[in-house]
């Protein structure tokens, strides 16, 4: 994620109304909810709107993935899956602890960078009781999407005090979404570290 992403997002957020944000949001959920904030603290959106569809989006593309997984229960153990690293192991091991950790593996799932869809597939794949897997994901989903709001709305609350006093806007965008950027990068390790530990 760069500022130039949050700068092209903002204004085609603003431009596609709460629909196209929600269907944006549930494809690549961290930005455009950033985007949605910055858009509401312009104006544009109501905040708690943008909180609704935010956590709809999140819960939307996990219940996508688990039912992918859940349908899917023989072409989870296919070659692909195992090219790209879910291998029968692996597979035991994250059935194992649904059975007895089922909100600890939805939590783990659901921080680790870069597990998120191929984790909840898995997830799917194992045919949880759907209240073990809706309750985690609910809760991660939460507070997850309107910490994510909220980075946005006073990124863009800033930005318009910012815009009273320094005359080059150029600078004050660039600022903010350095600002919004960094807040993200710190996001990322903290809960990498964190699902580390949990998993040790």
């Amino acid at each position: 994620m760069n500022s130039t992403d949050l700068s092209v997002l903002v204004p085609w957020v603003i431009a596609h109304g709460y629909l196209i944000f929600w269907i944006a949001a549930t494809l690549e959920g961290p930005l455009t909810t950033i985007a949605g904030g910055v858009a509401a603290s312009l104006g544009y959106f109501n905040i708690f709107i943008i909180m609704i569809l935010a956590i709809a989006a999140d819960l939307g593309g996990d219940f996508f993935y688990y039912g992918i997984g859940y349908a899917c229960y023989n072409f989870i153990r296919s070659p692909f899956f195992t090219y790209i690293g879910l291998n029968e192991r692996r597979l035991a091991k994250v059935e194992n602890l649904l059975h007895n950790h089922t909100r600890r593996a939805v939590f783990l799932i659901k921080i680790s960078p870069l597990v998120g869809p191929l984790g909840i597939i898995a997830v799917g794949a194992t045919r949880p009781k759907f209240k073990n897997f809706f309750l985690p994901a609910l809760w991660m989903a939460i507070p997850k999407s309107i910490f994510f709001v909220i980075v946005g709305y006073y990124s863009g609350q800033t930005y318009l005090e910012l815009n009273k006093t320094i005359l080059d806007k150029k600078y004050t965008i660039m600022t903010l979404a350095l600002v919004i950027v960094l807040i993200y990068i710190a996001y990322m390790r903290i809960t990498a570290v964190i699902s580390k530990r949990m998993e040790n």
